[in-house]
């Protein structure tokens, strides 16, 4: 029995997933008829910034997921976790982020296998769904706990969830072969500010709570 890596993981490392998010950057802006730099797996220190952009807006896109539950945060990531709520797919199936998906898995069919241009195409096609849901789970991990945080900071503060993209913009902050690093990027001012208008509303609630009679 073998308990080694399959093959989609040797194609794939944490370099050839943030290639991925390079080359989408570059499609989405017309630049992908010229160069695209190569993330190279020994030298992630020297990764590109706009990797770490187009990663920031999945969060952005999940933030506003999370707004819209204000009232059942839970109930958005137990239903985030089983997949009825999927921000994840609607971002890693837009054209660009699909095309980019399929160059760089027939690049590294031609680099790991040695196989050739025209032979890589047909390759990658039939392994793309795999190397899609490996995508997905990417993704998804990076997500969940950057956005977990989040919701952390805010029930701790007691602030509404509907106000999140008023105070948190959460980024990537480093990137490792080991994971990815978040930050939730908060506004303290903006946050203190929302934490004080809530403490007054609470207080008033119970100023004028007809129970008190």
């Amino acid at each position: 029995m073998n308990n080694g890596p399959s093959r989609t993981d040797k194609l794939f490392s944490m370099a050839e997933y943030c290639q991925v998010f390079l080359t989408a950057h570059y499609i989405k802006n017309g630049e992908d008829d010229g160069f695209i730099p190569l993330i190279e797996r020994n030298k992630l220190d020297r990764m590109p910034k706009a990797v770490a952009e187009e990663m920031d807006l999945i969060f952005q896109m999940a933030i506003k997921q999370l707004e819209n539950w204000g009232d059942h945060p839970e109930e958005f990531f137990r239903k985030m976790e089983i997949g009825e709520i999927d921000p994840v797919s609607d971002f890693i199936d837009a054209p660009e982020m699909r095309n980019a998906l399929g160059n760089v898995v027939m690049r590294r069919l031609r680099i790991e296998e040695g196989i050739r241009d025209e032979e890589a195409f047909d390759e990658a096609k039939k392994i793309l769904p795999e190397m899609r849901d490996n995508l997905h789970t990417f993704v998804s991990e990076i997500m969940l706990n950057a956005i977990k945080n989040v919701a952390k900071d805010l029930m701790k503060n007691e602030i509404p969830f509907d106000k999140a993209s008023e105070i948190f913009n959460p980024r990537v902050k480093a990137i490792a072969h080991e994971g990815i690093i978040t930050d939730a990027n908060p506004n303290r001012a903006k946050m203190d500010e929302l934490r004080k208008k809530q403490k007054a509303s609470n207080e008033k609630k119970v100023r004028y709570d007809p129970a008190w009679g």
